[in-house]
C-alpha cells in the first residue's frame, strides 16, 4: 500500500525520487538569468507525465529519465515570463539541454 515513487520537487535545487531503498537527488540546472520561476513545478510534473506518457512504462530507469526531463523543462519555463519560455523551444532545444544534464549530473 502507498506509493511506489515519492518525488519531491525543490526548486531551484533541483528534486529527489524515492523509491523502495533508492534515492535519486537531482540538481536544478544551472542558469545565469531567472526572468519569472512561475510555473516552473507545473512545467516539471507535465515534463514528467508527458515523458513517461511516450514510453508507455514506469520503470525505475524510465521515472528517472522523466524526473530529468521535469528538471530540464523547469529550466526553460523560467527564462521567460509566462508560456514564452515554453512555446519557442524546439525538440532539438530539450535534447540538447538534457545533453547538457546529464552531463553535469552523470546519471
Amino acid at each position: 500500500w502507498g506509493a511506489k515513487y515519492v518525488i519531491i520537487k525543490k526548486g531551484e535545487h533541483g528534486s529527489l525520487m524515492f523509491y523502495d531503498d533508492v534515492i535519486f537527488p537531482t540538481a536544478g540546472f544551472s542558469l545565469e538569468d531567472v526572468v519569472d520561476p512561475t510555473g516552473a513545478g507545473d512545467s516539471f510534473a507535465g515534463a514528467m507525465i508527458g515523458y513517461l506518457a511516450s514510453k508507455n512504462s514506469t520503470s525505475l530507469s524510465e521515472i528517472k529519465k522523466a524526473v530529468v526531463y521535469g528538471n530540464v523543462l523547469g529550466s526553460f519555463a523560467v527564462e521567460r515570463y509566462g508560456l514564452d519560455g515554453l512555446l519557442k523551444i524546439k525538440n532539438g532545444d530539450i535534447t540538447k539541454r538534457v545533453k547538457m544534464y546529464e552531463k553535469m549530473i552523470r546519471f
